[in-house]
């Protein structure tokens, strides 16, 4: 691994959502390659025991170094990483990817051994982010569905969220338990997550009345910021091309990078980067006004 970089400022997104089959993983994977292929460099964490985001890649998920190792301290974080220059794995250029396996199941039974009691499991991935941080531009946290050993310590070290929601009734109401999760997660420990928006994935072209209604209801969970709402303005249209590129172990980035779909993905990075760059500067404290200095004509004439 190339030594890190002190002044490369890392972001730490968590992808999520209470719920499984809401594209959170589709999601992840398209981020991560539309950003690589901008020149970012991406580090995909599969938190996820049943290795959704491993799997799309052709990683290994049996006999190699995982998220377990990485989460419980067994292996140092960096030695967890598969580069995208590795010769057995072949990732997309630019990302790179620590694999999920069935062990995440056995975290459970690492936590409460006896030589393993004073370990916080909320606070599993906060030294292991921090090791990372300087070597990526982007860490994308692929989370479980429903709240595992994984999830909550993924709010905890993420610095932001985005969640996945698709235009099915039990997907929106998913929504209510994610946005308990980052209110705990501000209230305890990580008072600085930022709740980016809501990427609005598998939505029919032209949406039907139901789509309509719960994108609807989506866009009026609140405001990121004045006159903005949580749900993105671009959203992911249902395609059949993901899942030919699923077949074939690719992003729609390799298999057909001219795809409307890319084109979309392209599209909704640069909203993620706007408003990132919004919440920065709002957390950037104006500059103190210069002081003067009396001089003694000054105070004679006051």
């Amino acid at each position: 691994m190339e030594k890190g970089n002190p002044g490369r400022k890392t972001r730490v997104i968590a992808v999520a959502n209470a719920k499984g089959g809401v594209a959170k993983t589709t999601n992840t994977l398209h981020l991560a390659a539309a950003f690589a292929e901008a020149g970012k460099r991406v580090l995909i964490i599969d938190l996820d025991a049943s290795a959704g985001a491993s799997k799309s890649l052709a990683a290994p998920t049996v006999g190699w170094i995982d998220t377990f190792d990485f989460l419980t301290g067994e292996e140092e974080p960096l030695g967890c990483i598969i580069r995208d220059d590795d010769d057995e794995v072949k990732l997309p250029k630019g990302i790179h990817l620590i694999p999920a396996s069935e062990r995440l199941t056995m975290l459970d039974q690492f936590l409460s051994s006896p030589d393993n009691c004073g370990v916080i499991h909320q606070d599993l991935l906060l030294e292991p982010i921090k090791a990372v941080r300087g070597y990526f531009d982007y860490v994308f946290l692929d989370t479980p569905p429903l709240i595992t050993k994984t999830t909550f310590p993924a709010y905890k070290a993420a610095d932001y969220i985005i969640l996945s929601c698709v235009p099915e009734k039990l997907s929106t109401e998913a929504l209510e338990p994610s946005l308990k999760l980052i209110n705990s997660a501000k209230k305890h420990g990580n008072p600085n997550l930022v709740l980016l928006g809501v990427i609005l994935s598998i939505i029919p072209t032209p949406p039907t009345r139901l789509a309509r209604h719960l994108m609807s209801i989506v866009s009026g969970l609140g405001e990121f910021a004045k006159g903005l709402p949580f749900a993105f303005k671009t959203v992911v249209p249902r395609t059949v091309a993901i899942q030919e590129a699923a077949a074939c172990n690719q992003t729609v980035f390799q298999y057909s990078p001219a795809h409307q779909v890319a084109l979309v993905y392209r599209q909704l990075i640069r909203e993620i980067e706007e408003r990132m760059a919004m919440k920065e500067r709002e957390a950037v404290p104006a500059p103190a006004e210069p002081m003067v200095a009396a001089t003694s004509e000054a105070v004679g004439n006051a």
